[in-house]
């Protein structure tokens, strides 16, 4: 089958899965002349031509100042295809980069800087360009490299997403080749004659995710099914399995209480049941259950927003140990992302039973307050144990 036909019916696919394309939008497509973004500017042309959506294609490039950078011919390349190629002066880039090379003494430009920088003013010139959207040519390959590359460097289980809305610039971003192999884009290349065009990055072919590619391959050529295993992985919610879909934290007071961080919808309504009031379905809330004994014991709902946490409720079968369960939070979230401010709903049950916490900055919010808790854990702590040795 020719190339060109599997890249469409993939993009479908994605279309499908992730509800890609808008009526009446225009996407501007980040252009490197690479294999992967000339690519992706023939196969959108091409499915637009197909699709239910109309749509409206822009390319873009940016100048980021690198060495024997020269663009008069993909300039011309993209005149002939009856589409002119804007193109961003950011030379400067170029020049922060090797400054920021020297000061970190690096034996290469720092790539992270570099895809912020790039990232920003693609934001920039598409909302210049009038457009909504943002394309890149991220394929399969590249999703299962991130993944690999957050796991070893990050220690975490991520990679990028096929669709990303970013409400400050009111931009939506996709990657329609999140489902097509790289192989078939270096086909397509082949099959349909398509430029491209030497990257001039100082970088190029010298990087870690080089490194996690050749990684990969020999991985896939000692164990072939997991080519296909590893994006099948990446949409698997059902089979998901990993330590924090078990995390039960155990909180210090006579090892009798611990608490869940809840996921599923099945255990949200037995906490619904327990409240005996609305379903809190907030997507920034994080549920946490807490136990006494191994059986339910109450509800914890706080709001983060980056370092901003707020207990907006606290109900418990019984209060007596809240100074425990509410230190032991407050520690975890500490530890992990300390500066932090972090705020308590506080009601006349909940100030009752504190004792060891200092509760500053009263704000009124209906029939309750709105408390500062910003005191090191080490203090409260040292006041739990005076309490409990009385």
């Amino acid at each position: 089958m020719k190339a060109l036909r599997i890249i469409l019916a993939s993009i479908k696919k994605a279309d499908i899965d992730f509800n890609l394309f808008k009526e009446n939008s225009r996407i501007c497509i980040g252009i490197s002349g690479g294999k992967d973004s000339m690519a992706l500017f023939y196969a959108l042309n091409i499915y637009k031509l197909y699709s239910k959506v109309n749509f409206e294609v822009v390319p873009m490039m940016i100048d980021l100042g690198f060495p024997n950078t020269k663009l008069d011919e993909i300039k011309e390349y993209f005149n002939e295809l009856g589409t002119p190629l804007y193109i961003e002066d950011a030379k400067s880039v170029y020049q922060i980069l090797s400054i920021q090379k020297e000061k970190q003494h690096l034996d290469h430009l720092p790539c992270s800087i570099c895809s912020k920088m790039k990232k920003a003013i693609i934001n920039k010139v598409a909302k210049k360009l009038n457009c909504d959207y943002v394309s890149f040519g991220h394929h399969k390959n590249d999703a299962i490299e991130t993944l690999f590359l957050n796991a070893i460097y990050g220690g975490r289980i991520a990679t990028f997403s096929p669709k990303m809305f970013f409400s400050r610039d009111k931009l939506t971003f996709i990657r329609p080749f999140i489902y097509i192999d790289e192989s078939i884009i270096t086909r397509l290349i082949k099959e349909e004659n398509i430029k491209i065009f030497k990257s001039t990055c100082p970088n190029d072919k010298k990087t870690e995710r080089e490194n996690i590619k050749t990684l990969i391959k020999d991985i896939n050529k000692i164990y072939p099914s997991s080519k296909d295993n590893f994006l099948t992985m990446l949409n698997n919610k059902e089979k998901l399995d990993v330590f924090f879909n078990h995390f039960e934290h155990k909180i210090e007071k006579n090892e009798k209480y611990y608490y869940k961080i809840i996921e599923d919808l099945s255990s949200i309504i037995d906490e619904y049941k327990f409240l005996n009031k609305k379903l809190y379905l907030d997507k920034n809330l994080t549920h946490i259950h807490v136990y006494k004994d191994n059986k339910f014991f109450g509800v914890i709902l706080y709001l983060k927003k980056d370092k901003e946490f707020t207990i907006k409720l606290i109900k418990l079968k019984d209060y007596s140990d809240l100074d425990y369960i509410l230190y032991d939070l407050y520690n975890e979230i500490y530890k992990k992302y300390n500066p932090i401010t972090f705020r308590l709903r506080l009601t006349n049950i909940i100030e009752k039973h504190l004792k060891a916490f200092t509760l500053n900055k009263k704000e009124k919010l209906g029939n309750s307050y709105l408390v500062l808790i910003d005191e090191n854990p080490a203090k409260i702590s040292k006041r739990l144990k005076d309490i409990n040795s009385k």
